[in-house]
């Protein structure tokens, strides 16, 4: 399948940047397609995302997820699959079907894809074997500092994905969490309860900024996404990634979320009015598709749609807006 996966995610890229590559996307497309290629498991088309910042040089990083069906369907892989982790998918494959896969993130936008992050995703942590997870990615103690952060989560949120990231300093275990809908109305209603379910969570919150962001995340249509870093002595890290969460919809459907006045237009209003964006977020309308390509006898439905709007806040400074594109192929 590696000849035809490389080819269909030349084709979602193309035909998510095209005429606005030089805007949104930048340069790194021939980094990134290296990065693709090295992430491949042998099994079917994986999920990628595009994850395109909003101010400053135009660039991208690349997300490449193995959904978890194909890797039981595929099993066993050589131990150079997925960037060498060939063992780690042997053993997730025989594990039970929990959560939506593995993960593989490159900073192709800093031109490095050596070490790339490792991530799994998951529906219930509890239910899923992070020891095992955590030996297998060469960082056994880092179980312990995940269960420790797994105790102190606010009752609402939910952990959808963790793992590691061995390029960066410190070596952080990222975290991240969906909140609630119920929870998110009450947050809503009392935005100080946000505050103090970040700090029941090991978060330092100081000053208004991050309260700031939730309220306008909860504030609009969308769900709640929180993300986190865990150091080596047990604490969080100064930044935590809010999100707005878009619904899966076909292209024509997600494009009326970023109409003018739409819950989409007014985060982003939110984000240039911060001065962490740039007016080039219109673009991200263009990037949107739903299509159906032929291969011989093969039909392949591809898709791009804005999945997620992340803003980052570190000691009370809104520090950067950033979209995450989710592309992908089912064929038939």
């Amino acid at each position: 399948m590696s000849a035809d996966a490389t080819m269909l995610y030349e084709t979602l890229y193309r035909l998510a940047s095209k005429d606005i590559e030089c805007d949104l996307f930048g340069a790194s497309a021939p980094l990134a397609q290296e990065a693709f290629r090295r992430a491949l498991a042998g099994a079917s088309m994986p999920t990628v995302w595009f994850e395109v910042p909003l101010s400053g040089p135009p660039r991208f990083d690349l997300h490449v997820a193995h959904g978890n069906a194909d890797l039981h369907e595929h099993a066993p892989f050589a131990p150079d699959a997925m960037d060498g982790h060939g063992e780690l998918l042997n053993w997730y494959a025989s594990e039970p079907r929990e959560g939506g896969g593995l993960a593989l993130a490159y900073d192709v936008g800093d031109g490095r894809i050596g070490t790339p992050a490792v991530h799994v995703n998951v529906k219930s942590a509890g239910a899923f074997d992070a020891e095992e997870f955590f030996a297998h990615v060469g960082r056994p103690e880092a179980a312990a500092l995940y269960r420790d952060f797994e105790r102190r989560l606010p009752q609402g949120w939910r952990i959808w994905y963790f793992g590691v990231h061995p390029g960066r300093p410190s070596t952080p275990v990222r975290v991240d969490c969906f909140v609630d809908k119920n929870l998110r109305r009450l947050y809503a209603a009392e935005p100080t309860m946000f505050e103090e379910d970040l700090r029941q969570a090991g978060f330092a919150v100081e000053g208004s900024v991050a309260r700031r962001v939730g309220a306008e995340v909860v504030a609009s249509p969308f769900g709640m996404e929180l993300q986190f870093d865990i150091l080596s002595d047990g604490s969080l890290g100064q930044t935590v990634g809010v999100s707005a969460q878009f619904p899966l919809a076909i292209a024509s459907a997600a494009r009326l979320l970023w109409e003018p006045g739409s819950g989409a237009a007014q985060l982003m209003a939110f984000a240039v009015d911060s001065r962490i964006a740039e007016a080039r977020w219109r673009r991200v309308r263009d990037t949107m598709f739903s299509t159906v390509v032929r291969d011989g006898n093969t039909l392949h439905a591809l898709y791009c749609i804005p999945v997620f709007a992340k803003f980052r806040v570190r000691a009370d400074e809104l520090l950067d807006a950033k979209i995450y594109l989710q592309a992908g192929a089912n064929s038939s």
